[in-house]
């Protein structure tokens, strides 16, 4: 006894001493991989040499594509580079083709592709949600396809019975099994669950009643669950999904609204960036206008005071007269200045504009020449009509086009929570073939000798047919999903109505904009013509000796400011035909701009014809139920009862 109670401590020594030596290895396996993990751990004999910050600024280790022609782009044009650019004439068309071509991104004047990139919308926008493994409409097809499933364990067990009845006769027990499965189950759009599998075990123990020291067993099984009430039906499956919860549903129609959606927010995305790139184009033609006015008061300016100047030192004029002239061609000068490059107060100048403009075309800083628009601003009085302007602003408008796929998605919502409300009856069947013999394949002649044979025999069939009812009582759950989709269904509907509320009175402001602008350009025009008559007399009465230099330098600088004022009401007015199609949804379509998918390459185009001869015509007419349709169409399709025709406005008469 006391020789085993020895055996017995040592044992549990050997065994604490072990365990602590694993202990002391794992440990120090963590401490020389934490070192490893990070280069810069320190020992020593203070605390000092730990690290003091537990974050710091690091870079990333990122493959990058640098643009080599952003990278070595030429300095800016400024006002110590003036006579060192050339001129690039440049029409609109031109600059919104290469901002379309050059446009991966839909950029901004606002620079938000740095702030927010996530923001900022872009060419892949539509095939990203398109492939989409979470949203798309290949990842809610992919719940419709066929599934395989296959898995193969093998088993080794011992055991030891201290009753003989437990252990079939024997007093230990060894077995050696194995179990090997394959499936193939597909969900179909009427929401039916059809599978087809193969199960074979084998099992070789040392019972001593068994027939055979080892068995296999083999069996077909072809199964199916079709829903009667809750999950049945088409237009449930592809709205919802297989599978799909109450409140969680991203069935193909759902999935296709995705994509529809994302589809206008690129539409929307090169909408603004045709807009801005126009609005930035004539503001650069305004720059211009006043850049050339301002030149023009510093060349008037510099000719009196060259004359004054001449005259003074020849003693035939006062020095004030003089100093005046010189105040005032310093003055032009700097005027001249700011138009060609101003600061904030100012305004951008002509090199600040073309800046922006080169932003928005993608191209680079400078590349030695200076954009100049060669197209003028129209003159013409346009006048659109304003019922066919609000049916053109409600069809035409991205914007209400993506609310309108929004309460789409919230009808099929309300329509696959209404499935829910209903409980679970499903009509469920099982048909299967067995097969049992000594060997898998083995001699078919005995009895029992080969499994497979067995099966074929069609001895032993089993089947099983019934129905399954599950519902949850009160159905709490289905009732607030209903109500949830009602209310989401009537929150989009209410967003629709204000928008259509907003669209309208932003036609409305774009029209009073438009004629505001035009009527102020004429009296600008009017303005203008004065002016430049009462320099005429001004400059004959000082001439004659009637007039002082006060007022003639006076009427130069109001001449001056009215040609600024006419061209920037002429701007405003091209501005305002530019707000006047943002309003009415036409700025793409009156602009020649159209939005396509890429071509496919021609290995999808082969891929596609091969698979096609694959598959034939299927129709189940009478025994699959269509849904509603989903999509009214293109952007070219005329609405119901709406016989509006986009059509271009119709010039009336010039200024």
């Amino acid at each position: 006894m006391e020789a085993r109670q020895g055996r017995d401590r040592s044992e549990n020594i050997r065994r604490w001493t072990a365990g602590w030596i694993a202990c002391g290895w794992f440990v120090a396996a963590g401490a020389v991989l934490g070192c490893r993990l990070r280069s810069d751990c320190r020992f020593g004999d203070s605390w000092h040499d730990y690290r003091t910050l537990a974050t710091e600024t690091e870079y990333p280790e990122v493959t990058r594509e640098p643009d080599e022609s952003i990278r070595a782009t030429a300095s800016p044009h400024t006002l110590r580079n003036v006579d060192d650019a050339a001129t690039w004439d440049l029409s609109l068309d031109e600059a919104i083709q290469i901002a379309l071509g050059n446009s991966r991104v839909m950029r901004d004047l606002g620079g938000r592709v740095v702030s927010a990139p996530g923001a900022s919308r872009t060419i892949f926008d539509p095939a990203i949600q398109e492939t989409s493994p979470l949203s798309g409409t290949e990842a809610a097809l992919s719940a419709f396809d066929a599934q395989l499933n296959s898995r193969l364990f093998l088993n080794h067990n011992e055991r030891t019975f201290n009753n003989f009845f437990f252990g079939g006769g024997a007093a230990s027990f060894k077995q050696n099994a194995a179990n090997f499965e394959t499936e193939v189950s597909k969900q179909s759009a009427e929401g039916t669950a059809f599978a087809l599998r193969n199960i074979t075990t084998y099992d070789r123990n040392t019972s001593p009643v068994n027939r055979f020291p080892s068995a296999f067993e083999t069996m077909f099984e072809s199964e199916f669950r079709h829903p009667l009430l809750q999950g049945a039906g088409t237009e449930f499956n592809r709205i919802a999904g297989p599978g799909a919860r109450a409140g969680v549903y991203n069935g193909v129609l759902l999935a296709r609204i995705n994509t529809d959606v994302a589809i206008a927010d690129f539409e929307i995305g090169v909408r603004d960036l045709v807009r801005d790139v126009e609005q930035t184009y004539w503001e650069l033609c305004l720059a211009y206008r006043v850049l050339d006015a301002q030149r023009s008061n510093r060349d008037a300016a510099l000719r009196i005071w060259r004359v004054l100047k001449t005259q003074l030192e020849l003693g035939a004029t006062a020095r004030y007269d003089e100093s005046l002239a010189r105040e005032q061609y310093y003055s032009a000068e700097a005027a001249v200045e700011d138009a060609l490059d101003g600061g904030s107060a100012t305004g951008l100048g002509v090199y600040g504009v073309e800046r922006r403009l080169r932003r928005l075309l993608g191209l680079p800083v400078a590349d030695g020449k200076v954009i100049r628009p060669v197209d003028e601003p129209k003159l013409t009085e346009f006048r659109f009509e304003w019922r066919d302007s609000l049916a053109q602003s409600f069809w035409r408008r991205p914007e209400l086009r993506r609310q309108q796929w929004q309460i789409k998605r919230r009808e099929l919502e309300l329509v696959a929570a209404r499935n829910f409300r209903l409980g679970r009856l499903d009509l469920v069947g099982l048909y299967r073939w067995r097969g049992f013999g000594d060997d898998l394949f083995g001699n078919p002649n005995v009895t029992n000798g080969s499994a497979m044979a067995d099966l074929f025999s069609g001895d032993l069939q089993d089947w099983q047919m019934g129905v399954q009812y599950s519902n949850p009582i009160g159905n709490r759950l289905g009732n607030t999903a209903v109500r949830n989709a009602e209310l989401l269904l009537a929150r989009e509907r209410a967003l629709y109505r204000d928008q259509e509320l907003l669209v309208s009175h932003e036609l409305a402001d774009a029209f009073a904009g438009l004629d505001r602008a035009y009527v102020v350009t004429k009296s600008n025009y009017n303005r203008r013509i004065a002016s430049y008559e009462q320099v005429q007399v001004k400059q004959i009465r000082y001439d004659g000796g009637a007039e002082k230099l006060d007022f003639l330098l006076d009427a130069i600088r109001r001449a001056t400011i009215a040609d600024i004022a006419y061209y920037r009401a002429l701007t405003d007015y091209n501005l305002a035909l530019l707000q006047i199609d943002v309003a009415r949804g036409t700025v793409l379509v009156q602009r020649g701009v159209e939005l396509a998918e890429g071509p496919w390459s021609t290995d999808a185009h082969e891929a596609a014809a091969k698979e096609s001869r694959r598959f034939g015509p299927f129709r189940m007419s009478e025994c699959v139920v269509e849904p509603c349709p989903v999509s009214a169409g293109t952007i070219e399709d005329i609405p119901p009862g709406s016989a509006v025709e986009p059509g271009a406005p119709t010039p009336a008469a010039d200024p």
